[in-house]
């Protein structure tokens, strides 16, 4: 075998990197209009130094230039691990949705290496497919392993970016002979299928579902979901999308009052026996939301799943809210301003098959 000199290791590197969004942009340039020049070298720089970090960290260097050939059976593995890549849940599990969707059709095999910050089967099990694979059987080897990154871009209609993505895959995963090919992805294919592969894939751990089964008994068969998302506007959660504006103090009561006023508008349009399930990533916001009649609030501390924490009583709760959140009747998520366009009500509305709706004002 020959070996990588650090030399011939970071050339490889950008040209496996610039192959891959290359074929992205091009794709994007041919049949839509691309993103501004400023942002794709912005995307492509920084993307370009965790690609790297991540080959030198966790790959085996050890190969030739011209990878193996393998003609066994391939396996896809999502990766959510300590490396790269970590977004929130919803980004997580459309992700893993949308690949799952592509492999099923092609006959691939799929697993699912979801790490950190926690083990994903502390919360959620395989049901009808073992997606589970042992440690021990993941390839850290050029070689062997194809690292393939599926993400979304910028300004872009959901139905394009599916056709994107799937291109993607077909490019870097049907057209090659790799024995795994390891997915850091936040992909969006095949919504519309969303309930059956979710069911197909998850089934909520003994201690998410009796939890699950208290808070259904709590709430009540009628409800429905109202949704805030401040990210650091009131500045008591920490967030990971680089938007760490904090509202001056004034500024922050206001907008929590204008948030208790229009979710109170919002109620009073209900019928009576239906109560609410507010969720929020603010729990200043969600202590005034109690005061209101027929709200319901999970309780618990409220984090960002990409942290790392000894409380993790944290990541049950971000679990209970989005399985609450997929049986409610409807769901609704209120915006105002900087306030951000959650994707964790929209992905519990795919996975529940429910109507959900963006409330501006």
């Amino acid at each position: 075998m020959i070996k990588y000199t650090q030399q011939s290791f970071h050339k490889n590197c950008k040209f496996m990197f610039t192959s891959i969004y290359n074929r992205i942009l091009n794709y994007c340039n041919s049949v839509y209009k691309s993103p501004s020049s400023k942002t794709v070298k912005k995307m492509k720089e920084e993307s370009a130094r965790w690609f790297i970090d991540l080959l030198q960290q966790r790959y085996s260097t050890g190969t030739s230039d011209s990878p193996c050939i393998h003609t066994g059976n391939k396996c896809v593995i999502i990766m959510v691990d300590n490396t790269i890549y970590n977004p929130g849940l919803a980004d997580k599990l459309r992700g893993i949705l949308s690949i799952y969707s592509l492999c099923k059709e092609k006959h691939i095999d799929f697993k699912i290496n979801w790490t950190y910050p926690f083990e994903l089967t502390e919360y959620m099990l395989p049901n009808k497919i073992n997606w589970i694979i042992e440690q021990e059987k993941i390839k850290y080897s050029l070689s062997d392993s194809k690292i393939v990154v599926i993400d979304t871009l910028p300004n872009i209609h959901a139905s394009r970016q599916s056709i994107i993505d799937k291109k993607i895959f077909d490019d870097t995963v049907l057209n090659s002979q790799y024995l795994q090919y390891h997915i850091y992805t936040n992909s969006i294919i095949h919504t519309q299928a969303f309930p059956n592969l979710f069911r197909e894939l998850f089934t909520p751990s003994e201690k998410l579902q009796s939890l699950i089964d208290l808070h259904h008994k709590n709430i009540g068969e009628k409800y429905v979901a109202a949704s805030f998302r401040f990210l650091e506007l009131l500045g008591d959660f920490k967030d990971s999308e680089g938007m760490d504006e904090m509202l001056p103090p004034r500024e922050q009561k206001l907008l929590i009052e204008q948030c208790y006023i229009e979710l109170k508008k919002f109620i009073d349009t209900l019928p009576e026996f239906y109560k609410i399930l507010v969720t929020s990533d603010s729990e200043r916001f969600l202590a005034k939301a109690s005061t209101l009649p027929r709200t319901y609030i999970i309780p618990g501390k409220v984090i960002h799943i990409r942290y790392k924490t000894t409380d993790t009583s944290a990541y049950m709760k971000t679990f209970l809210d989005m399985f609450l959140l997929s049986g409610a009747e409807s769901l609704v998520l209120f915006k105002t301003g900087k306030m951000y366009n959650s994707g964790v009500p929209r992905l519990a509305s795919q996975i529940g098959n429910k109507h959900f709706k963006i409330h501006e004002f």
